[in-house]
């Protein structure tokens, strides 16, 4: 197999245990990454000194410190432009990643020449618990309509931001929007994914999305931290909107759900029972494909019960 340099990109703040947890998850990967950069977003004093034990840990980690707080996206992007791998790998500071994760995507490129991003699993996870897939998987089940039809899959499914493996050269100039704090990940992608050429997917490779009360996207969070209307889920809504370059594809009203469904975070908030309402046939359709879903994994659940399936391998955690 074809050796490549791998950059894993992870901004932070005021989470130094957790932090650690990511980096060691990327420091025990069977394919070693070859520099990990960690964007410091103004950590409080108190928390330095962790930083500085995880930054001392190995020498592929690269800790940069920001004075202030700027946002996700304004790290990312300094995060790029310190980077050197051929692949490039964004992972949030609560998330990790299973032991084969970069090796198995690594592996799927081996049938598809010159593919440009590699979209992998992702699942739910809390700390001492076991987690089984596909029932704690996120999105979509099926990852095999990513590859032929990209763009209307993620529109539907979302994306999660550690679960991609990217071609450092089809980013090329692209970058994070750094005016946005929540959701900055999903037009980047929107935007990526319309100008590559070829993407694949992996069944085998895994990354964890952590579920605890920190987390940021649980909360209730304006886009910004100044919450000023130009910073707004409509202000959002319209960025998705303008960020199509093929709005024609779809019906008007469709991307709106889907948009405020990203902003919302959620399929039951009160924008989007608004908006299904004034379109009760639409309403209907997504009620019974939201119903299909929870019987799947429903479905599922029990029979990993039944048959009694391993959990994935995430117990290294605890050592």
């Amino acid at each position: 197999m074809q050796r490549y340099s791998v950059s894993v990109i992870i901004p932070t703040f005021n989470r130094p245990k957790l932090l650690a947890q990511s980096v060691k998850s990327v420091l025990k990967q069977t394919y070693p990454s070859s520099e990990i950069i960690i964007i410091d977003n103004g950590s409080d004093s108190e928390h330095l000194n962790e930083l500085s034990k995880i930054e001392n840990s190995s020498g592929l980690i690269n800790l940069v410190r920001l004075q202030a707080n700027k946002g996700p996206g304004y790290a990312r992007n300094i995060g790029i432009e310190k980077s050197n791998g051929d692949w490039i790998l964004f992972l949030d500071d609560d998330d990790i990643l299973a032991p084969d994760f970069i090796k198995a995507c690594f592996e799927s490129i081996q049938f598809e020449k010159n593919a440009e991003m590699i979209i992998a699993r992702a699942v739910c996870f809390r700390e001492g618990l076991p987690v089984f897939y596909p029932q704690d998987a996120i999105g979509a089940i099926n990852l095999r309509p990513y590859k032929k039809d990209p763009i209307t899959t993620m529109l539907i499914n979302g994306i999660t931001i550690g679960s991609c493996l990217v071609c450092r050269e089809s980013i090329g100039s692209l970058r994070f929007r750094e005016d946005i704090w929540h959701g900055e990940d999903m037009l980047f992608w929107f935007s990526l994914m319309q100008n590559i050429n070829k993407l694949t997917t992996t069944d085998t490779a895994f990354s964890g999305v952590r579920q605890h009360s920190d987390k940021i996207t649980l909360r209730n969070n304006p886009f910004h931290p100044d919450g000023s209307p130009a910073r707004s889920k409509e202000t959002y809504i319209r960025l998705m909107l303008d960020s199509m370059e093929n709005k024609n594809r779809w019906n008007e009203f469709t991307l709106k759900i889907i948009f405020q469904r990203i902003a919302d975070n959620s399929w039951y908030s009160p924008s989007i029972i608004e908006l299904l309402m004034s379109n009760p046939l639409y309403g209907v359709r997504i009620l019974i494909l939201l119903i299909r879903k929870r019987l799947y994994r429903y479905g599922i659940t029990l029979t990993d019960k039944f048959l009694k399936r391993k959990p994935l391998d995430f117990t290294w955690l605890q050592s």
